[in-house]
């Protein structure tokens, strides 16, 4: 009964603030990978959402090829398409062009179409950037660009 007692009782020997400081010590880096993974997470998000958005601006115009004005280049409705889907998974600020590859023929006529956005306010990139010269960083924004090519159908 009495080695029940003297193991219930506090060590003496360890001092009282000891996980304090462990935890202070501690909690700047903790903070960094959380913060640090959720802006991954974020661009991981935005590269997935604009890759989405060029694949239907694609689908759109494979299905639709009198939607290209091969005089002036623009493709309203493909554009529409892709801003819509991006929009619906709110990614709004997108950049859309639209490159014909070959002419107009059914199975040979593919079209590119590319999406690009820039995504700002990244905490940790925008701090490791300037330690680091990270050239992905410009304007304190990191851009992102995914192309989709697809055959004429």
């Amino acid at each position: 009964m009495s080695n029940l007692l003297t193991l219930r009782k506090k060590n003496p020997s360890r001092p009282k603030g000891q996980a304090l400081i462990e935890m202070a010590l501690l909690l700047p880096f903790l903070l960094v990978l959380i913060v640090g993974a959720l802006e991954f997470g974020r661009l991981f998000f935005t590269q997935i959402v604009i890759t989405n958005a060029a694949r239907e601006g694609a689908y759109y115009l494979t299905t639709h090829s009198s939607d290209y004005d091969s005089g002036t280049g623009n493709a309203p409705n493909t554009t529409l398409a892709a801003e819509m889907e991006a929009n619906n998974s709110g990614v709004s600020d997108i950049t859309v062009s639209v490159t014909p590859i070959n002419c107009c023929t059914i199975g040979l006529y593919s079209v590119e179409v590319t999406v690009e956005t820039d995504v700002d306010d990244l905490t940790i990139l925008g701090l490791f950037g300037g330690l680091f010269n990270l050239d992905i960083l410009h304007d304190g924004s990191f851009h992102l660009a995914a192309t989709v090519e697809m055959m004429v159908q």
